[in-house]
C-alpha cells in the first residue's frame, strides 16, 4: 500500500472541520513553495546575468 493511498484514507476520515483545517494547510504550503521557486529564479537569473560578464 503506497503512503498516498493511506493519506488519503485517512483523510476521509477526519471531521469536516479538520478537512478544511487540512486544505488551508495545503493552501500556505503550496505558497510557500511559489515563493521559494521565485526567489530560487531570481538567484538563478542573477547568476545568469553575472556570467554574460565574466565571459
Amino acid at each position: 500500500m503506497s503512503t498516498m493511498f493511506e493519506i488519503e484514507r485517512a483523510i476521509e476520515q477526519l471531521p469536516a472541520t479538520q478537512v478544511l483545517e487540512l486544505g488551508e494547510w495545503l493552501d500556505e504550503q503550496r505558497a510557500m513553495l511559489a515563493a521559494s521557486a521565485s526567489v530560487c529564479a531570481l538567484y538563478d537569473q542573477e547568476e545568469g546575468e553575472g556570467q554574460q560578464w565574466e565571459d
